[in-house]
């Protein structure tokens, strides 16, 4: 037996903010690729719909891991009540953006959803391995 107290434990980092600089680090580059080959290859109205569509996908998902680091310590029922807010807050409020504002003429439909699609796919992807990489396997 050791005298003295137990030393107290280090807290556990947040898991949260790494997977969004992970998430970022994937991403960014992804759209810097798109709105290049749009600009490239169909013009400038093309660019500007990937950018758009990478930059709504990115703060859409910002938003989630955001709202993860703040409510991280809170209870289970709180943090889970503050993510079903959140998401309905940027259903609604991306939704009615898109609504309101409408499609401007020189948005390319195809460059835009394309886009969206694969930054979507590599932020899940990034997302996914950020959060497998965060957790320790304990074993008996």
């Amino acid at each position: 037996m050791s005298e003295g107290p137990v030393p107290v434990a280090d807290p556990v980092p947040s898991v949260w903010l790494p997977m969004l600089r992970f998430c970022l680090l994937v991403c960014v580059p992804v759209a810097v690729l798109a709105t290049a080959a749009g600009a490239i290859t169909a013009g400038w109205g093309a660019a500007g719909s990937a950018l758009g569509a990478a930059a709504l996908v990115q703060a859409f998902f910002t938003i989630s891991l955001l709202v993860g680091h703040r409510f991280a310590a809170a209870s289970g029922s709180r943090a889970l009540r503050a993510f079903m807010i959140a998401y309905l807050l940027k259903v609604v409020g991306f939704g009615a953006a898109l609504l309101l504002l409408g499609r401007p003429g020189w948005v390319d439909p195809v460059w835009f959803v394309g886009t969206a699609v694969v930054v979507v796919l590599a932020w899940q992807t990034a997302e996914l391995a950020a959060f497998a990489r965060s957790r320790r396997l304990y074993l008996p």
